[in-house]
């Protein structure tokens, strides 16, 4: 939009309706950013507290962007109303309340690193030999548990109920996982929201304390929430009904990380008179673009009704190019990439979307040989990288003295004694006394077979932590996590073998960045004092206190609330190559839209779930809805999958959106593709294609809706086809 205070109609009855409850149905590229922050920022000037405002969205970038915009447009304001994220917000509330629910105030939160160390040492306590190399995959199984608030030892008795070994098993090491997590007093991100939930349900003076103080509450991408944050929201809103959810039930791609699509698509009937505004005016893309994914998504059964429109000059085409592998897929990109760039396009002006991380290795190769520069967003995180996490670590020891992963992880960085077997000692006596390691480094005298240059490093680390803590009193975050790295002698042995590898000198260059964040973090960020039932805040007060100083433990909260999302940087001269879940909620002028194939995108376990595959449908949407001015869709013929090369059809989805393999194709043409098959099919009978001819049916496999046939044309081309798309008939 041209001017930057303009709203639409449909935005500005959003921004102003007072009247109770309301939906924002936010089409991609409508402005729901927008209509939250004008919100904020009008209730603020209609003379709303603004510590009694709360907006919460779903990555700490969002977030820290709606609070300059909302100060920007009510000055001060965005620096006292509530933004977070949902997580966030629990880490707040859940500090000022620890005591009432057994927890340190200095509780570390883990990160998806840390609970798989954890989950594995429960896997092998356990003696489940089978189960050691799938951390991850219980880690995924815990999380979701944790996100539909069943604790350990509810999900024991839903297994049991369900008479499900598998889930018996998960149930056992989700026991033991919890007892380590508690013992280090740690919590991971599904504690902080079903401790919030717990904290609500238990205490009525600390929930009503909460519903009272948030006068306003808005909720963004409300078609992502899980159960726990659904059970959050309304529990907030229950006392005062100003709820304002903003979002778009055909972005909604999360269910793998427990979100629920009914949340939006059931707010009426959660929340009966509810207002519903629709936000259908799309600024972002082009009538073509916007045309070819609007029929896509068209097919989905469970959507709330909305047709995007634009006043944007028509644009190109979108175009559809088939490849013969995926080798070649990536080379047509780079050298697509290479044509818009000769037009005038930066390279940041460009993204790579793929379905599978996997599929990024022919992207990085192509554009390297291209010499284009490029980025992959989402391979390891900042916060993940060995130096950072070992610098944050004994700032977390320092903090927590029952954190005993991250003293473990740090116990000989830089050497001091304590190498792997003494280590060993020191855990084996941390468990038969019941202890946090940290206790047995206080009590190594009594250590069995630890020498005596172990004993000693144990004495000195035990000291140095103690040393940190006090100083930590006393500094800011910034000269806080300094202190952390000259006086652990950390840095001193960096430089030491940095002389000798150069790769060392690039982690020097992180840990200075790390400082650079710190320092970013200190300018930009204070601390919101929590109201306590006994501060008499219940009566709603006119004004909260001005942010307090941060300290470093905020820090360490606000990095292991991270999201790859957050690592993204739009100004970096690069073209992004990332999944097509993390391309949600950005922009591009040129997409590229790759592995539209039939088993890929959509990926080949949906085909007999119709939700799955309507989700498969929602995530195509978002990626064709991120492009601007340029939508290239692609896929291979062929494509390498565990070694074994395999054939393909196109994607469903292709067809859909009126494209069947050439940049214009006639839409009656598309709608016949689309047109399931309803003759019955065998080896040797002769049919008809409208596109290739003639020919003889040589081979015949799968059934129902995946059932496939090979076609020899007349013409000399060989072609595997999906009966359901294929618009056969007998010759």
């Amino acid at each position: 939009m041209a001017d930057p205070d303009s709203l639409n109609p449909e935005q500005r009855e959003a921004v102003s309706y007072r009247g109770g409850p309301l939906l924002v149905l936010a089409g991609a590229g409508t402005g729901k950013t927008r209509v939250i922050v004008h919100r904020v920022a009008s209730l603020i000037r209609e003379g709303a507290a603004p510590e009694r405002i709360l907006a919460v969205t779903f990555t700490n970038k969002a977030a820290e962007e709606m609070r300059r915009r909302v100060d920007a447009l009510a000055p001060g304001g965005g620096a006292l109303a509530w933004v977070y994220t949902f997580h966030a917000f629990a880490a707040r509330i859940l500090r000022s309340h620890a005591q009432r629910l057994g927890l340190p105030r200095r509780f570390t939160i883990y990160d998806q690193d840390d609970q798989k160390r954890l989950v594995a040492e429960s896997i092998k306590e356990l003696g489940l030999e089978k189960e050691k190399n799938k951390a991850s995959l219980y880690v995924s199984l815990i999380s979701r548990a944790k996100d539909d608030l069943l604790d350990a030892q509810s999900y024991a008795i839903y297994a049991m109920a369900q008479n499900d070994p598998s889930r018996e098993t998960v149930a056992r090491v989700y026991e033991v996982y919890q007892k380590k997590l508690s013992a280090s007093g740690g919590l991971d991100f599904g504690d902080l929201l079903l401790k919030l939930v717990e904290l609500f349900r238990g205490d009525a003076a600390i929930r009503e304390l909460y519903q009272e103080r948030f006068l306003h509450l808005l909720v963004d991408e409300y078609q992502d929430t899980n159960h726990a944050q659904y059970i959050i929201t309304k529990t907030l809103a229950s006392k005062h009904r100003n709820l304002c959810v903003v979002g778009d039930p055909d972005q909604s791609i999360y269910s793998w990380r427990g979100a629920h699509v009914r949340n939006i698509l059931e707010f009426e009937s959660d929340f009966p008179n509810a207002k519903v505004v629709r936000l259908e005016r799309n600024y972002r893309s082009t009538p073509n673009i916007l045309q070819a994914a609007s029929l896509v998504i068209e097919h989905n059964r469970g959507r709330l009704k909305k047709s995007l429109w634009t006043e944007r000059p028509e644009g190109p085409s979108v175009e559809v190019e088939e490849l013969a592998d995926e080798r070649e897929e990536a080379r047509s990109t780079a050298r697509r990439a290479a044509r818009l760039l000769d037009e005038g396009f930066s390279p940041k002006d460009m993204a790579v979307f793929y379905r599978t991380n996997a599929q990024s290795r022919s992207f990085e190769e192509a554009f390297t040989l291209a010499q284009i520069p490029h980025r992959v967003v989402g391979s390891v995180r900042f916060y993940e990288r060995k130096e950072v996490k070992d610098a944050l670590a004994y700032a977390r020891a320092a903090l927590n003295p029952a954190d005993s992963i991250s003293l473990s992880r740090i116990l000989n960085v830089p050497p001091r004694g304590l190498g792997k077997a003494s280590q060993e000692a020191l855990e084996a006596h941390a468990k038969k006394t019941s202890a946090a390691l940290r206790e047995a480094l206080e009590h190594a005298d009594k250590v069995e077979n630890l020498t005596p240059a172990a004993r000693q490093g144990a004495a000195e680390l035990v000291l140095l932590l103690e040393q940190l803590r006090r100083e930590f009193e006393a500094l800011g975050p910034a000269d806080a996590m300094e202190a952390v790295l000259q006086k652990t002698g950390y840095w001193a042995w960096l430089e030491g073998l940095a002389e000798s590898d150069p790769e060392e000198a690039a982690r020097m260059e992180n840990l200075q960045e790390l400082l650079n964040a710190v320092r970013e973090f200190e300018e930009t960020c204070g601390e919101k004092p929590a109201p306590s039932p006994a501060s008499g805040e219940q009566q709603a007060p006119a004004r909260a206190a001005l942010p307090e100083a941060p300290r470093i433990e905020r820090f360490l909260e606000s990095a292991a609330l991270q999201t790859q999302a957050d690592a993204y940087d739009a100004n970096r001269p690069s073209v992004t190559l990332m999944t097509v879940h993390l391309a949600k909620g950005l922009e591009f002028p040129a997409v590229f839209l790759t592995g539209l194939e039939e088993g890929l995108f959509p990926i080949s376990s949906v085909n007999t779930n119709p939700e799955e595959l309507e989700e498969e449908r929602r995530l195509c949407y978002v990626g064709m809805t991120r492009a601007k001015e340029r939508l290239t869709l692609l896929h291979a013929a062929t494509r390498r999958v565990f070694g074994r090369v395999y054939s393909n059809l196109p994607s469903r989805f292709i067809f859909e959106a009126g494209l069947i393999g050439r940049p214009a194709e006639d839409a009656a043409m598309a709608r016949a593709h689309c047109a399931p098959a309803a003759m019955r099919v065998k080896a040797g009978m002769r049919v008809r294609h409208p596109e290739f001819g003639c020919g003889e049916i040589v081979e015949k496999s799968g059934s129902g809706e995946m059932l496939k046939v090979t076609v020899a044309f007349d013409s000399g081309a060989t072609k595997k086809l999906l009966l359901r798309y294929a618009p056969l008939s007998p010759a």
